[in-house]
């Protein structure tokens, strides 16, 4: 809760309206790729896969963005550099 100067008393703090549901999922996806960019562990892994998944069922995410998840995981696992990867390329 945030304390208002003037007033002094709590105030709930809200999520800036509109910030649709299919970009917050978006930007999970976007944080837990980094987390396994980086980190590259079983569990971080795990939380990029359920997250996009997740996104997927929920219609967040269309199949064409959960492939190019998928496809970015298999060059992570061939030993491919993230470079690799280039926005509007044939993946």
């Amino acid at each position: 809760m945030n304390q208002t100067q003037s007033s002094g008393t709590a105030k709930p703090t809200t999520a800036a309206p509109g910030h649709s549901p299919r970009l917050l999922a978006i930007g999970v996806i976007g944080a837990a790729m980094v987390d396994h960019q980086v980190h590259r562990t079983a569990s971080t892994r795990a939380r990029l896969e359920g997250a996009a998944d997740m996104a997927q069922r929920l219609g967040m995410l269309d199949g064409a963005e959960a492939q190019l998840v998928a496809t970015l995981l298999a060059r992570y696992d061939a030993g491919q550099p993230f470079t690799a990867f280039v926005p509007g390329a044939q993946v």
